[in-house]
């Protein structure tokens, strides 16, 4: 495709969303990421762009998107420029109520032709370029509250947003610890030495190892963090189970909620 040609169809895509047609994510989006492939059973990233930009829409109805600065790359294979995404948080998003907060991110941006679509990539972006506007709308606490409990417990960041904010990709990073995996959940609903201390903590992860809980790494104590330090035990989860996802200390990588679901089958297929 030439490239004026794949130009013209970025802007038709971003005129069509922003007049209110949230599917033409689904017309125009490739299922590839622009960096990652998804493997069986996972969402494209059709799926994964179409899901966030329906529950953005929904929280933030007046949505817009603005790309400047669309050029050929120096290999030619795709289109780079500037992307702005802003819109008035006045519905509940997430868990969390209508903040009234004005949301405005701006990132570096490219696009790729995929067949009759494209794949986009946030080039460049970072944890505080996504973590600014989750505190906006209070989904994330300010950082001088980031060791309190969230301001509104039943809130839920989705996955893939987390995990870009923590590891700059769309796929998991390799982890050589999940042979370790012994523990799926627990009773425990608190970390035992915040109790003992009088202290409190925004939020809980499990050892997958021996099942030790304690508060995260965002806490006063980071009782986790060191549990894994003295004991080698460096895979853990979030232990709400309804976010499911992991982190490994040693090799820096996020486990989304699919790979422990399908670890856990194949451990039970063993067993």
């Amino acid at each position: 495709m030439e490239h004026a040609d794949f130009a013209a169809s970025v802007r038709a895509f971003v005129d069509e969303f922003n007049a209110g047609d949230v599917e033409a994510v689904q017309r125009h989006i490739a299922p590839d990421f622009s960096t990652y492939r998804p493997g069986p059973g996972e969402p494209t990233a059709t799926e994964v762009w179409a899901e966030l930009a329906t529950d953005l829409r929904r929280g933030l109805p007046d949505l817009h998107i603005t790309v400047d600065e669309l050029e050929p790359s120096p290999d030619g294979e795709r289109l780079s420029g500037r992307i702005t995404l802003s819109g008035t948080h006045t519905e509940p998003l997430w868990g969390a109520p209508a903040s009234g907060a004005r949301i405005e991110m701006r990132s570096a941006v490219s696009v790729r032709p995929v067949d009759h679509a494209f794949a986009v990539n946030f080039d460049g972006i970072t944890a505080p370029d996504l973590i600014g506007p989750l505190r906006q709308m209070e989904l994330v606490n300010p950082p001088d509250q980031m060791h309190l409990p969230a301001r509104h417990p039943d809130s839920q960041v989705p996955e893939f947003v987390l995990r870009v904010a923590f590891t700059g990709q769309a796929g998991d990073r390799p982890c050589s610890h999940l042979d370790q995996i012994r523990a799926w959940e627990s009773a425990v609903d608190a970390c035992q030495e915040c109790v003992a201390l009088g202290g409190t903590w925004p939020a809980l992860r499990l050892c997958m190892a021996c099942g030790y809980v304690g508060c995260c790494d965002t806490s006063t104590h980071t009782h986790m963090k060191h549990h894994a330090e003295s004991t080698g035990h460096v895979l853990i989860r979030s232990i709400r189970l309804d976010e499911g996802w992991g982190w490994c200390y040693a090799d820096n990588a996020f486990i989304g909620k699919r790979t422990f679901e399908r670890l856990k089958e194949r451990q039970g297929e063993r067993a």
